[in-house]
């Protein structure tokens, strides 16, 4: 039974090629000598499909690559087998029975650049309402939005909006919503009065209703 020993932890930022990755490979339980006859390769592969070979060297008893071998890798979590070749066939394949994680990060260069602006509530309306005006007089092009996530922030914060304009002109909205105090809770919802959105503060149940 073939198996393979990570001697270095398998994870690197995107684009960062600075490591080297080394490996001790195993045969039924014990350390096995890399053969300079045979060429090793790492192979990497989703669950999908595979994605890049490497090829590896021999140092002294063990086996490595290097990450600047693998700098064009997207960000995501690889499995990750060593092939032993001769004369283009393969020889072994390390593991046998299982394969190795390895992970690439996201770095902040994978993150869209933009401009972030918060806004209260009345805010966030009087914008909407401008943004309304402007697009059906044909002033101004219907920017693209995207619904982000709610943020809880501190009760003595007031609610607001955070809008995420990329460089494409993609909005994203967040919500941050304050947190209750001493266990209240608060919901978002759109009056029928006005038609706006407001927050209202949610009755605590009863020891009756609790049980």
């Amino acid at each position: 039974m073939n198996d393979l020993k990570a001697l270095s932890v398998l994870t690197q930022k995107r684009t960062e090629g600075v490591q080297t990755y080394l490996f001790q490979l195993m045969q039924d339980k014990r350390p096995a000598l890399p053969e300079s006859k045979y060429r090793y390769v790492a192979s990497f592969a989703t669950s999908e499909s595979l994605v890049k070979q490497v090829d590896m060297t021999i140092n002294q008893r063990l086996i490595e690559f290097n990450s600047d071998q693998i700098l064009d890798l997207p960000a995501g979590v690889y499995r990750l087998e060593v092939y032993e070749i001769i004369d283009n066939v393969i020889h072994a394949i390390f593991p046998s029975n299982r394969d190795l994680k390895f992970t690439v990060l996201y770095n902040t260069m994978d993150l869209p650049n933009g401009t972030v602006s918060s806004l209260t509530l009345d805010e966030f309306r009087k914008r909407f309402e401008d943004l309304a005006k402007r697009i059906s007089t044909g002033t101004f092009e219907s920017p693209r939005f995207k619904s982000g996530e709610v943020i809880t922030v501190a009760p003595d914060q007031p609610a607001s909006v955070e809008m995420i304009t990329a460089d494409d002109g993609t909005v994203t909205i967040n919500y941050h919503i304050p947190r209750g105090r001493d266990g209240d809770s608060w919901k978002p919802y759109i009056s029928e009065d006005d038609g706006h959105w407001h927050i209202k503060l949610l009755d605590k149940p009863t020891e009756s209703e609790e049980k």
